[in-house]
């Protein structure tokens, strides 16, 4: 079988919920399966030095927020800057982490509708009460939801997330790796086709 496209993101990046929407059905146009990658972009600033693209100066801040609008327009898809932005997304990413192991099939779908869910409303894509909702109406067991973001082993499962990703030199989201390759960026997703297409340039 061919090796799996890994898709490493936050579900607060604006690129990472744009690329979401369809990275799935580019990877199953070349016979592969994604591996959704969670991370909290926030620990890998703490190493990176990094900070969240708003966050910058105002000439750099003021260019990405009007970027964010154009490139969801480009790909088709609806966008609002939410606010509060960003936010935490702990729990978020311990339930993908969870869900990725117990309904695999269903982890693309918690993704996109996660991302469009907070690029949409805005909604608080973090909060337990939420998010079980979200996973019922996947029709799947969102009264496990809680003690999932609450156990060890899921708060050792994301910190172990935000170590290897450091480790592989990611520095933002969405980070996309096939085949070895590192592509940054969802403008990136022509290289990433063009790869697959190909099997490397």
């Amino acid at each position: 079988m061919k090796a799996p496209v890994e898709y490493w993101f936050d579900f607060v990046s604006p690129y990472a919920y744009i690329a979401s929407q369809s990275i799935e059905a580019l990877a199953a146009r070349y016979e592969r399966e994604v591996v959704w990658q969670p991370v909290l972009l926030g620990a890998v600033f703490k190493v990176t030095g990094s900070s969240p693209l708003t966050m910058r100066p105002p000439v750099m801040s003021d260019y990405f927020r009007h970027d964010f609008v154009r490139s969801a327009r480009y790909a088709g898809v609806p966008f609002v800057l939410p606010d509060p932005f960003p936010i935490n997304t702990q729990n978020t990413a311990r339930v993908c982490l969870w869900l990725r192991q117990t309904a695999p099939q269903r982890c693309g779908d918690f993704v996109r509708g996660v991302s469009r869910a907070y690029f949409t409303g805005p909604a608080a894509i973090n909060d337990i009460a939420w998010l079980s909702a979200f996973v019922d109406d996947l029709g799947l067991d969102g009264s496990a939801v809680a003690a999932v973001c609450a156990a060890d082993e899921w708060k050792e499962a994301l910190k172990q997330q935000c170590e290897q990703a450091v480790a592989q030199g990611i520095f933002g989201a969405p980070w996309i790796r096939v085949d070895g390759e590192s592509f940054w960026g969802n403008d990136r997703l022509p290289q990433v086709e063009k790869w697959l297409a190909e099997g490397g340039f």
